[in-house]
Formats: C-alpha cells, structure tokens, sequence
C-alpha cells in the first residue's frame, strides 16, 4: 500500500462503530437516522485528516434522509467508511454514489433487519424469558439481557465486514438472492413463534356447563368440548379476532380497550374463569 494513502486508523475505526450501537438510532421527524449516520462519519472524517470545507461538504452529504434496521444497517454504514476512505484518497467514489448507495440498501435491509430481529429473535428471547419470570426463575430477567448482547454482535460483525468488503459485499449479497431467502426464513420462523406465544402466554378458559341438571356432576364441561376439538382453541380464537380488529384498521389503543371491557364483562358473566 502507498504509503501517502489515506487509511481510517484502528482507534477510530471503533470509535465509528461505537457510534453505530449507541447513535445510529439518533432519530428526528425530518431525516429520521440522518444525524444518526453523520454522528458515525465523524472519528472517521477526523481519522482521514478532513477538514475545513471539505469536512462541511462530507457531513451534509451524510444528513441526506435515512433510515434502516439499526443492526443490518451497521453494514452499510460499514461500507460508507470505505467508500470515503477511497474518495478521500483519489475522489473516484462520487457523492451520488455514496447516496444511492444508501438509498438502495436501506430499503431491503430495513424490511429483513425487521422481520428477522423485531419479528423473530427479539420474541423468541422476551416470550422465555417472560415464561421463566412467570414461573418465578430469576434467570429470565438474565435471559432478557440476550437482547443487549444481540445488539452489539449485530452491529459489530456486520460492520467490520462492510468496511472490509466494501461495495463488493453488495453484488454478492444480490446475486445469491440472500435477502429473500432471509426473509422468506424469517417470516416461516415468526409464524412458529406466535404459535408458541399462544400456548404459553395467552390464558383464557371458560367455567360454563352446558345442560346441567341437580345431579353431582351432571352436564357438558365447555372446555373440555373445545379441548377435544383443539387444545388451547380459545386463546387461539382470541388471536384471530385481534387480528382481524387489526386488519380492519382499528386502533390498538382501542383493541386494547375492547379487550378490558370483554375480559370484565365475560368474567362478571361467569362465562371465562
């Protein structure tokens, strides 16, 4: 390597990906992670020894509107550390390359940081260790700390390969169709989560006895019916209609209601125990 070329030392290095776990999240109603991503360009900007005009042109060229997963989007904010190492060294990365870099990325990698974090994982670690509280077990406040592990390897990893792979790491991320097949992935494992959710978080049952007599013991256990039919069939039930209060577009903040007023209602009823 010449020696002249410009190069983000180690020191700061880190310190950009330091920035990426504590404020890539920097959100506002105007650019959203804008000020987010300019905050990590910063040790590197000071690392390639820019300045004055130049430094001004490189952090607005960085509050440009953004907004991605904040884990995926370590990568490319990985790469962006590339790509203006190389324009600080002989100006062949354009500004509009750097900015559409980020516009075609952002996209996909929100909607697969998404559903394999927000949709997936993060569930999977809340539902145990919710359970395990539940059960009295200290361990799931402990196992509820996953998540703070998860974001620091998601970020760093994906980072450090950005920065390393550069641009490079982008064709090979869309010629093996790995988005897709993630997502896709993401999606079938999601389903299985909210299966289990209901199983174990979810707890409705109903008391009633359908054409009781005097006689001890006498008349049809409702639940045990709906049992025969499919175990745990009520909190399933009560899945799908807040689902479909969602879908018709009511407000949570009103399901959230319906459901208080259902719950003390039936329960005054003596329809659900």
């Amino acid at each position: 390597m010449d020696a002249k070329m410009k190069k983000v030392d180690e020191k700061n290095l880190y310190g950009a990906l330091w920035r990426v776990n504590n404020f890539a999240g920097n959100y506002n109603f105007e650019r959203l992670m804008a000020l987010g991503m300019t905050q990590v360009m910063v040790p590197v900007f000071r690392s390639l020894g820019i300045t004055g005009d130049k430094l001004k042109e490189g952090l607005k060229r960085h509050m440009v509107f953004y907004n991605t997963h904040p884990y995926f989007g370590a990568l490319i904010m990985g790469v962006m550390v590339a790509m203006e190492e190389a324009k600080a060294n002989d100006d062949s990365v354009t500004e509009e390359a750097i900015n559409g870099f980020k516009v075609a990325l952002m996209g996909p990698f929100a909607g697969i940081g998404d559903s394999f974090f927000w949709g997936t994982v993060h569930p999977i670690i809340l539902a145990v260790s919710a359970n395990m509280a539940l059960q009295g077990n200290f361990l799931g406040f402990v196992f509820a700390f996953l998540i703070a592990a998860e974001a620091i390897l998601g970020t760093y990893y994906p980072f450090i390969w950005g920065y390393k792979s550069g641009t490079e790491i982008v064709e090979k991320i869309r010629s093996s169709k790995l988005i897709e097949k993630f997502t896709e992935g993401a999606k079938i494992v999601a389903m299985f989560v909210a299966g289990v959710m209901v199983t174990t978080l979810i707890n409705v049952s109903t008391p009633v006895v359908l054409f009781a007599t005097e006689a001890e013991g006498s008349g049809v256990n409702l639940q045990g019916v709906f049992d025969s039919i499919l175990p745990k069939l009520l909190p399933l039930g009560l899945l799908f209609f807040v689902y479909w209060l969602l879908k018709k577009k009511v407000n949570p903040l009103w399901v959230m209601l319906i459901l208080m007023v259902l719950t003390v209602g039936l329960k005054a009823l003596g329809w659900i125990g």
